[in-house]
């Protein structure tokens, strides 16, 4: 019997420049709050965080999530609430997708790559690249097999970056988006010349849009949050540990 869909979720979180203000033990204290409830979904193996902190100017964190049902993504944002930094925290992107094979490739698997994957199985890059994207209204009424040959094409672009791994959910009338697509790996150069190349694709004609984009730096709950909350920066000696904890969400 083939695995559920896992339902994937990425919230794009901003601080109240405001709570800056707070005594540093009363920021810590939120920090830590927070953090524990983060940990308890992250240890569970359906959840990863990463900092936006200085990479862009509408949010501080990102909360990418995987579960069962959207009633678990409900009930998790509706905790997160309950904290002391809830009613500081603004949700400035949202988005909401769902894992399912891809149409174009059958039943063939490229490690690291798309496949016949219904569950979310991260492989614990430092970086992340996150968009949304929407594919022209004409791509889909194109003969399927010539579809698949565009597409194709734009699979061995990927294969020659074995290096960046790509996590592909369809939103479909579940939310605006079409799609959400993130890239894994730990040399944004890497990724920067992947998409360069695809603009070349000849699939790379049929899209919409794919904005806006989101670099994000892979860590862990308290201390992306620290650096959303002016409590410090970032170790780069944290980057073993994270690595540690690549199956977070693959063992969901």
């Amino acid at each position: 019997m083939a695995d559920p869909r896992q339902v994937v979720k990425y919230t794009f979180v901003k601080v109240d420049p405001a709570l800056l203000a707070w005594p540093l033990d009363q920021r810590q204290a939120a920090a830590e709050e927070f953090a524990q409830l983060l940990d308890a979904r992250a240890g569970s193996g359906t959840l990863l965080t990463y900092s936006t902190v200085g990479l862009r100017g509408d949010c501080d964190l990102l909360i990418w999530q995987a579960a069962d049902s959207v009633e678990v993504i409900q009930g998790a944002e509706s905790r997160w609430r309950a904290t002391q930094l809830g009613p500081h925290l603004a949700v400035a992107h949202s988005f909401l997708a769902m894992m399912r094979p891809s149409p174009y490739l059958g039943r063939h698997r490229h490690p690291d790559q798309e496949g016949l994957r219904t569950r979310l199985r991260p492989a614990g890059g430092r970086y992340l690249f996150v968009y949304p994207m929407w594919k022209k209204r004409i791509w889909y009424r194109l003969p399927y097999e010539r579809r698949k040959a565009m597409m194709i094409e734009h699979f061995a672009i990927g294969h020659r970056y074995p290096q960046v791994k790509i996590n592909t959910a369809y939103s479909f009338g579940l939310d605006d988006q079409e799609f959400v697509v993130a890239f894994e790996c730990d040399e944004p150069a890497a990724f920067l010349d992947l998409v360069m190349e695809l603009r070349e694709s000849q699939a790379s004609r049929y899209t919409e849009r794919e904005t806006p984009i989101f670099t994000c730096v892979r860590m862990a709950p308290a201390e992306a949050l620290q650096l959303a909350l002016g409590l410090g920066a970032a170790e780069s000696g944290e980057l073993p540990k994270l690595q540690r904890q690549v199956s977070l969400i693959a063992g969901g």
